[in-house]
């Protein structure tokens, strides 16, 4: 190809950037030319999974050959399986090979996204923690799924070693005993609250791991709180001060919120501050999961989902576009057990004008749905002369 007839460099790598995830073509591509290989070994190495020690000395011996792979690596993800079980019946996690993986990580200089599971982080060398360290002072991003540490203050210190940290992953995080709090003493807290660059944006807590840990970590955190999405199943029904609390701070930044309490709450249980929606006045998207009308019959004494009808009744964001609800029914009549005159009334309201309110209804048997529609239409009617309904049942 003569020169005159040759296409700008950008231009290549702008076309093999369509190929992001096709492994197939960008084997083909990073072997057609020299041009087209930094392109194509980029997508190839971009994200880089080790599952077992095998793994580990072959992604060794790669960055022997080619050391220009490693700078390609963006996110790396340590995923262990279990090998049977423990004396005690518990799974036994097969991680040792982790500790192998040690001198890898400081050829890794440009990691942003970090995943680890089933892995357990006190059963790790002090070095390939050490060897962590350094990596995660320029994660942005961190996916934690069935991690387990020794105590409390151990999750506390690892969360805090990550200064970048713009997203939080944290599901079925796990720790044998708790601990005094490093925040309850001055010297640790001077040496958690580093420097730091951290303006969490997104979090994810699931139901197996203790959310309260985590917010109390975020609230004493010494960076300006800038959560724009939260998705929360929150188990901890003693202490449903810490959501009230985490939304105060997220205030006008908050965007998306996803909440869920699996096991139900009564309305003792939801004073009104502790899940008061009033200072996220950028709220767009509200999202309401784990509504099982089935599991909660020992609530209808005091009002079904009381937590639902409180949240509606305190949202002051003007921004607000959507409202969702998950549902989980035996029948039709289970849904005549919801507070729908609070909740039409809050959805009528005249600056809600346009939402969009959906309901995702999980029904147990088949040929439900033309019920369930009639069901919920009828009682919203002050809404659906505002706004716009949509019913969806699985």
């Amino acid at each position: 190809m003569s020169p005159q007839n040759m296409l700008p460099p950008e231009l290549w790598d702008e076309t093999i950037d369509y190929l992001w995830d096709d492994v197939q073509s960008l084997h083909a591509c990073s072997l057609a030319c020299k041009t087209w290989l930094p392109c194509s070994r980029f997508h190839l190495f971009r994200n880089v999974r080790l599952r077992h020690a095998d793994d580990v000395l072959r992604f060794r011996a790669l960055l022997s050959s080619s050391p220009g792979i490693a700078p390609c690596v963006r996110k790396l993800s340590l995923s262990a399986d279990y090998s049977g079980t423990t004396p005690d019946g518990t799974a036994q996690e097969d991680d040792t090979w982790v500790n192998g993986a040690a001198t890898l990580l400081p050829l890794l200089h440009n990691i942003t996204t970090l995943g680890l599971a089933r892995v357990r982080w006190h059963a790790l060398n002090a070095e390939t923690r050490a060897a962590f360290a350094g990596v995660c002072r320029n994660v942005q991003q961190l996916f934690l799924f069935e991690v387990s540490f020794d105590a409390s203050r151990d999750v506390v210190a690892f969360l805090s070693g990550f200064p970048a940290l713009r997203e939080l992953y944290f599901q079925a995080v796990s720790w044998k005993h708790d601990s005094p709090s490093p925040f309850e003493d001055p010297s640790s807290t001077q040496a958690l609250a580093e420097p730091g660059r951290m303006q969490l944006s997104y979090l994810f807590l699931d139901s197996k791991s203790s959310p309260t840990l985590v917010t109390d970590w975020l609230l004493k955190h010494p960076e300006e709180h800038r959560l724009r999405t939260i998705q929360l199943c929150w188990r901890e029904l003693d202490n449903a001060k810490a959501i009230g609390d985490l939304l105060q701070a997220s205030g006008s930044s908050l965007e998306s919120l996803q909440v869920e309490f699996p096991a139900g709450l009564s309305e003792d249980d939801v004073p009104q501050s502790h899940l008061s929606l009033a200072h996220n006045t950028g709220l767009r998207s509200l999202h309401f999961g784990g509504l099982d009308v089935r599991a909660s019959h020992a609530f209808l004494s005091s009002g079904l989902f009381p937590w639902v009808t409180a949240m509606l009744a305190q949202m002051r964001s003007r921004r607000l576009q959507e409202v969702s609800f998950a549902l989980e029914i035996a029948s039709a009549a289970d849904l005549r057990a919801l507070d729908w005159a609070r909740i039409d009334a809050d959805l009528a309201r005249t600056e809600f004008h346009g939402l969009l309110v959906m309901f995702y209804v999980s029904c147990e048997r088949a040929g439900m749905e033309k019920e369930v529609r009639q069901e919920i239409e009828s009682r919203l009617g002050g809404f659906r002369q505002r706004g716009r309904l949509c019913i969806s049942c699985v």
